[in-house]
């Protein structure tokens, strides 16, 4: 097949995409809306194709080529670096498709360009990382957004194509929208750590101080003051370890298995936060006269 000349005016609306959850079910169905709009595509570049000097046989054979070309294959990666790929059915209804998805790729130009080295008038992308943040990594900077590589990007040459697979796209995404994205932005983590870790650090390193005193009541103060900067500091980290623990645990594109992990540690999660608030509050009343009549 021998490409035409096209026009160069494209239209592409892109956008990335955060603070998502989907299923495999929800994976799925994403794909078949996405092959509904390339097969609309593969309609009109076959009606634009109408090449000169060929038998009429060989048209219709190179019309289905292209139609067939716009058949979109599905690429999902699991955490494991396992990869299925193929057609929609073929990769969800296979027995090896990953438990714990790390990323899906579509590329509706991608057998096009690779076997016939044809640009489509109208293609897109989608890419959705549900990469989680590496755990318990210090040095890690907590106080930048989280990188994320989910986006979708639809070009084309027919404007109420491109507006109209993009725009279903976002519809979809928006129902699967979900609260934590405030969890993986720059600042929440200086909030946090002004509102929380600081007061948590320092009612640890209150709490052991007479632990400390026992051990270095006959040493130097400078002794004494150097262990309890140094507690202080672990209970900046312990803060910091919890705060990282949350932003693993609700990543922000997620893919909801149906193992029941991630459950699990969000109680886990949920168990230590209020191990921690409720200890910190039961010690500030306790400096308040009046709160509380004896010690536990």
């Amino acid at each position: 097949m021998e490409q035409q000349n096209q026009a160069t005016l494209w239209e592409e609306l892109s956008q990335k995409i955060a603070a998502c959850a989907f299923s495999k079910a929800d994976l799925r169905t994403l794909c078949e809306m996405l092959q509904e709009a390339s097969s609309d595509a593969a309609e009109e570049e076959i009606s634009h194709y109408e090449p000169r000097e060929r038998p009429p046989e060989q048209i219709r054979e190179e019309k289905e080529l292209l139609r067939k070309g716009f058949e979109l294959k599905v690429a999902v990666r699991g955490i494991d670096g396992e990869t299925v790929f193929g057609n929609i059915p073929v990769v969800f209804d296979s027995p090896s498709f990953p438990e714990d998805v790390q990323s899906l790729h579509i590329n509706s130009e991608l057998d096009l360009r690779n076997l016939y080295n044809w640009t489509p008038r109208n293609r897109f992308e989608l890419l959705l990382d549900f990469t989680k943040p590496e755990l318990f990594n210090l040095s890690l900077l907590l106080s930048e957004p989280m990188p994320n590589k989910s986006h979708i990007l639809v070009t084309g040459l027919n404007s109420l194509w491109v507006h109209g697979v993009y725009g279903q796209v976002v519809n979809f995404i928006a129902k699967k929208r979900t609260r934590r994205r405030f969890l993986h932005r720059q600042s929440p983590y200086r909030l946090l750590l002004l509102c929380g870790g600081f007061p948590f650090a320092f009612s640890i390193a209150a709490k052991l101080s007479g632990i400390m005193n026992t051990l270095f009541g006959e040493l130097s103060g400078l002794l004494h003051s150097a262990a309890q900067v140094y507690v202080f500091f672990i209970a900046l980290n312990l803060f910091r370890i919890l705060f990282d623990y949350a932003r693993w645990i609700f990543p922000l594109v997620e893919y909801q298995d149906l193992t029941g992990t991630a459950l699990k540690h969000r109680v886990v999660l949920g168990g230590l936060i209020l191990g921690v608030l409720g200890n910190f509050i039961h010690d500030l009343l306790k400096i308040v006269p009046g709160f509380l009549t004896q010690n536990p």
